[in-house]
């Protein structure tokens, strides 16, 4: 993929991306709550864990709610343009460090938030094309 990604453990991609939150309506514990959107993307790396078509499943360290819709900004990937893909985040797991409490605030945390994203416009001729990529570089 880009120069800037990398292979890591377990075959999985990290990428690094722009996130811009879109103001969106989720509910909370029964009620709605309106979350605001962001003016500015916010570079994040993230590790693809699974594709597919519908959407994709990534690691972050940045916490992304349930519910809420963003922009993936991606980068130019071989033979593709960067782009911006539209998501909404169907869940979000906090998957925490097992010694989380010693090495929280240290480079040692382990600790990340495990998001699944579906793609609002999914099966685009360029998700066709990002999924080939992915799927190749994880065999």
């Amino acid at each position: 993929m880009v120069n800037r990604e990398r292979k890591i453990n377990e075959n999985r991609g990290s990428i690094r991306v722009g996130i811009k939150q879109l103001t969106s309506i989720i509910k909370n514990r029964g009620d709605f709550e309106l979350v605001e959107g962001s003016d500015k993307i916010e570079a994040a790396t993230i590790n693809i864990v699974d594709i597919s078509m519908g959407g994709l499943c990534i690691e972050s360290k940045q916490e992304i709610r349930a519910g809420i819709s963003l922009e993936l900004e991606i980068p130019k990937v071989k033979n593709l343009d960067a782009t911006i893909i539209t998501c909404e985040v169907k869940r979000s797991i906090f998957k925490e460090d097992p010694m989380y409490y010693k090495n929280l605030g240290t480079d040692r945390d382990t600790s990340y938030y495990e998001i699944g994203l579906k793609f609002k416009v999914p099966n685009t001729e360029y998700l066709k094309q990002f999924y080939k990529i992915a799927v190749a570089d994880q065999t």
